[in-house]
This record gives C-alpha cells, sequence and structure tokens, in this order.
C-alpha cells in the first residue's frame, strides 16, 4: 500500500467515525469526502467552497457504512463529478478555480480524471430534501441554526483532514461571516493572526501562530464565494481582486521553493 492509497483510507476511516451516526430522517445529505490525487500530493493546494449544494442527491441505504463512505460517496459523488461535471460546470467556484488554475499554476484543474488540487467545503452536509426552497434555508451558509447542526454532526471532520493531507496552501472561499467557524473547524484555533488584503475583510490572509500546528506554515486565503466577487463587483474591482488572490499564491510559491 503506497501512501497516497494510506491517506485515502484515513480519510475514510475518518469519514465512518464521523458520519456513520448520522440522522438521515433530517434529510441530510451525503457528505463531501475528498479524493486525494497524486498531483495534490505533488502541489498540496487545497481550494474550499461552501457548501455541498446539493451537488449530489442524498443516497442511503442500511449496508456497512464504510462502503457506502467509500462507493457511494467517493465513487458515485466526487469522482463522477470531478470527471463529468468540473471542466465545464457553469458555477462561479469552479470557473473561477479553473481561471486560477489557467492564471497561475499554468495547468489544467484536472490531471486525467483526478483533480489537481483538493476540493473541499466548510460545510460537508445540507438539507438536500430542502433543495427547492427559494430562500436557500437549506444551505447552511445562509441558515445559522443549520450551520450549527451541521457542524454538531461534522465537528472538526476537515480539520483532521487537514492534519492528514498538510496542505500548502488553503484557498478558503467561505465569506467572513464563517471565519469563527474556519478557525475552529478548519485550521483547528482560535490562535490566528490576519492581515486584510482587500477592504472590509473580502480577502483575508491568515496565520497560525501555534509552531506545532500541521497548518503553521500554510499559506491561508479567506476570500469572499466567486458568486460575489464575479457577478456584484464592477470589473475594475474584480480583476483587482483576482489578481490580489493570483499574486500572492504566486508570491508564496515562489518564496517556498
Amino acid at each position: 500500500m503506497d501512501d497516497l492509497e494510506k491517506i485515502q483510507n484515513e480519510i475514510l476511516r475518518l469519514a465512518y467515525g464521523y458520519f456513520r451516526n448520522m440522522d438521515f430522517s433530517e434529510g441530510f445529505s451525503c457528505p463531501l469526502i475528498p479524493r486525494i490525487s497524486r498531483e495534490y500530493l505533488k502541489n498540496r493546494i487545497v481550494i474550499m467552497g461552501q457548501e455541498t449544494n446539493t451537488w449530489w442527491n442524498m443516497i442511503y441505504s442500511d449496508h456497512d457504512i464504510k462502503e457506502w463512505c467509500a462507493e457511494k460517496c467517493l465513487s458515485e459523488g466526487y469522482d463522477k463529478f470531478v470527471r463529468e461535471c468540473v471542466e465545464s460546470y457553469g458555477g462561479k467556484f469552479w470557473e473561477f478555480s479553473r481561471s486560477l488554475y489557467k492564471a497561475v499554476f499554468k495547468q489544467p484543474i484536472c490531471n486525467g480524471d483526478a483533480l489537481s488540487h483538493c476540493w473541499m467545503n466548510l460545510f460537508c452536509i445540507e438539507k438536500c430534501v430542502c433543495r427547492n426552497d427559494k430562500d436557500k434555508k437549506h444551505l447552511p451558509s445562509q441558515n445559522r441554526n443549520l450551520a450549527k447542526r451541521v457542524m454538531n454532526v461534522q465537528r472538526d471532520f476537515v480539520y483532521e483532514v487537514m492534519k492528514l493531507i498538510r496542505p500548502r496552501i488553503i484557498l478558503a472561499m467561505i465569506g467572513k461571516k464563517n471565519d469563527d467557524l474556519f478557525k475552529r473547524n478548519v485550521l483547528g484555533t482560535d490562535c490566528v493572526n490576519y492581515s486584510e488584503l482587500f477592504e472590509k475583510k473580502k480577502i483575508v490572509e491568515f496565520k497560525v501562530c501555534d509552531k506545532s500546528s500541521p497548518l503553521y506554515e500554510t499559506l491561508i486565503l479567506r476570500t469572499y464565494h466567486p458568486s460575489y466577487f464575479m457577478i456584484y463587483m464592477s470589473k475594475e474591482n474584480r480583476e483587482k481582486y483576482k489578481n490580489i488572490i493570483y499574486d500572492r499564491i504566486e508570491t508564496f510559491m515562489e518564496n517556498s521553493k
């Protein structure tokens, strides 16, 4: 068993521990469990969105949940989406992710059927049965009570994954209202310094203070979701916003060689 397989198996073990007692009668979606690729192990870049947003319909049966995590969440969910949708999907999250790869990394967002980075979401589950709710109350990012319930289920699952995969760069496009959840449940600490890179904390660089943290040397950028800056900003500010992200990542990569 090589390192890649060991890491992926450990992620599945974590997922089993965190999600085996989920109450699906509430209508939660299947969790987003990431696939780690060989390309990721070369560059160690995580791009994080807000929530699953019905990327995959709720599917559940009573067979062994270990098999369910591996076959349903990974093979039928994550892998299928990457293979069939990522390079052409019209959502602003993926549109910006593709532009980032083209501008900064000079390589495709996918290598074969696998992502060149690790895609994760702050909220791993949502209220899938309510996906036609026009008020978007099924989305944790729009419903703070639901956000708390989701975090009660997933707790620090994302942070535990981060400890395993040791990212060099985290680009979290989640918006500033999720900062506290991001620090506690993704970075594993509230002891974080920040630098404001764009007005009103729309782009923030976080720095984990604890030298013993696996994320101490990680570049951590928290930005607004691309749906905001790619639609509602003026063209001039949009380009400025994107270039700040591009330039900071490029500078970090150059200085950390």
